[in-house]
């Protein structure tokens, strides 16, 4: 993995999927991060997540997956 794969976890087309989705799910379910906010807000497993969070969320790029993956199933 190369570039912004680095800094968020989405290999490209994991990026493409979620801007094309992104539309159709973030005005009625967005969660903002709070300002200030240094890590993602998720956990995994019992630890919290140490990871940035999105800069329109407030978890990661992993978390977020994770998020999308929950509403398609």
């Amino acid at each position: 993995m190369i570039g912004r794969a680095l800094e968020d976890g989405l290999c490209e087309l994991c990026l493409e999927e979620a801007a094309a989705s992104a539309p159709a799910v973030a005005p009625r379910q967005a969660v903002l991060a709070p300002a200030g906010q240094e890590t993602c807000s998720g956990r995994d497993g019992d630890v919290p997540c140490g990871r940035k969070p999105l800069p329109s969320r407030s978890v990661c790029g992993v978390h977020r997956v994770q998020e999308l993956a929950g509403e398609v199933a």
